[in-house]
């Protein structure tokens, strides 16, 4: 409803098929919920246009059914400061767990020798992934 997808995300999870929703709160259309179930996991990672309601909505919303939710703040926005401050605070208000884009990619690398640290750091744009990539093929040849 409200436009395309993100070129860069539509890129990253091509093949992956979207849902199309109008529903505000995500988590109250049937299709996403089926599909986060789907999954088996019991960990989201949450993001939304807007922090104080794409993002907290469905957050705080699959928090009360049981899911550890992480809500990443900087990778939503606000059309005011106060609106985005508001967002985090209900959320961590909520039981909600905030983080930042870079935390996430971070964990689920979890090891810095894996190949694609490279990549993984320098789409961060850390200034480090050179030597987070210097480090990798040190100790590869270990």
């Amino acid at each position: 409803m409200w436009g395309p997808l993100i070129p860069e995300l539509a890129d990253a999870v091509r093949g992956i098929p979207t849902i199309e929703r109008t529903t505000v709160n995500a988590w109250t259309e049937k299709r996403v919920v089926d599909a986060v179930k789907a999954t088996g996991r019991k960990q989201l990672i949450v993001t939304g246009i807007s922090t104080d309601v794409c993002l907290t909505f469905p957050a705080i919303s699959a928090l009360a059914d049981g899911y550890e939710t992480f809500g990443v703040v900087d990778a939503s926005g606000a059309f005011t400061k106060r609106q985005g401050e508001l967002g985090v605070m209900r959320m961590t208000l909520a039981g909600v767990i905030p983080v930042a884009y870079s935390n996430v990619a971070v964990e689920i690398l979890a090891d810095n020798a894996a190949p694609e640290a490279e990549v993984v750091y320098g789409a961060l744009g850390m200034p480090f992934a050179s030597l987070v990539y210097g480090l990798n093929q040190y100790f590869s040849h270990k």
